[in-house]
């Protein structure tokens, strides 16, 4: 008897390819985002179960294990064995990527947290303020339209139209965003992405307080973990500056593609709102096996 997969939708349509190593990364980030998809996917990894089995084995509900199957479903994550049964009696397995994926945590021994830290419980959320989107949403109203931005943003999770400054959203949700803005308005590149957030990040509110303060630009990099931590509940950044130049080492952060490239952006429309003449390099990579993103400011 042939089984019936549950969709498996792509993030968005027209967007630029991923690489097998950029597509765990990204899977990566869609399960941690949510303890409950973590939990049931991680729980399917020695047999397929049925949703009450996941619910007892997780301790999470029912209605939570359905939602998140469903999830995981359109992500190609985890497939239904058994189409034909009812709702609770339909067997869910994990697919080759969900192998992948689970099988990477464990490799990782989870999502780190920043050392000297415990980690977090298996609960734990990683959000990203929202005040970044709300301006980048902003801009693109002026610049392209409301109309074209939200059509662009349709298929997003979240109503860009109620988003405030200080909601705070999922790192997969925001992930979705900026996916969603190289698809529908980009030109299918991540330096699209990077251009835009060089030019409007800047004008956050934690980050342009920095910006405008009447200090050394040496001064002004130090103060970047502690905005960092305010925009962000996960991760952590480290940084050593030097001569006329600065390392921004990211660790035990979720770096898909479209942060990497809104971060080394953002990194280049600082220098620029300081009015320096510089150059931003990224160094290292996680998704390239190293342990934290790395990107070197020199002016």
């Amino acid at each position: 008897m042939q089984t019936e997969r549950l969709a498996c939708a792509p993030r968005c349509t027209g967007g630029p390819l991923l690489s097998i190593r950029d597509r765990i990364w990204s899977d990566f980030s869609f399960v941690v985002s949510s303890g409950y998809r973590e939990r049931v996917l991680t729980s399917l990894e020695v047999s397929p179960k049925l949703p009450r089995q996941l619910a007892k084995e997780t301790n999470v509900r029912v209605s939570h294990v359905s939602r998140s199957l469903r999830e995981l479903g359109k992500r190609g994550l985890v497939e239904c064995l058994t189409p034909s049964a009812r709702s609770h009696g339909r067997l869910y397995g994990l697919t080759g990527s969900g192998s992948r994926v689970v099988t990477y945590m464990q490799n990782r021994g989870r999502h780190s947290s920043p050392e000297g830290k415990p980690p977090k419980s298996a609960g734990f959320v990683p959000k990203i303020r929202a005040d970044s989107a709300v301006s980048l949403i902003r801009h693109l109203k002026a610049t392209r339209g409301r109309e074209v931005l939200l059509d662009a943003l349709e298929g997003w999770s979240v109503d860009p139209e109620e988003l405030t400054a200080d909601t705070w959203l999922t790192a997969d949700a925001f992930d979705e965003f900026l996916e969603l803005l190289v698809a529908k308005l980009g030109n299918g590149s991540y330096d699209f992405l990077r251009t835009l957030c060089a030019r409007v990040i800047p004008t956050v509110t934690s980050v342009r307080e920095q910006i405008i303060k009447v200090i050394p630009l040496t001064a002004l990099i130090e103060r970047a973990p502690a905005v960092y931590s305010r925009e962000v509940n996960y991760g952590r950044i480290v940084v050593k500056s030097g001569h006329r130049e600065a390392a921004f080492m990211h660790y035990d952060w979720l770096p898909a593609p479209a942060f990497c490239a809104a971060v080394h952006g953002t990194y280049e429309g600082i220098l620029r709102a300081r009015g320096v003449e510089g150059t931003v390099t990224k160094t290292r990579c996680v998704r390239s096996g190293d342990d934290r993103c790395e990107y070197v400011v020199k002016w």
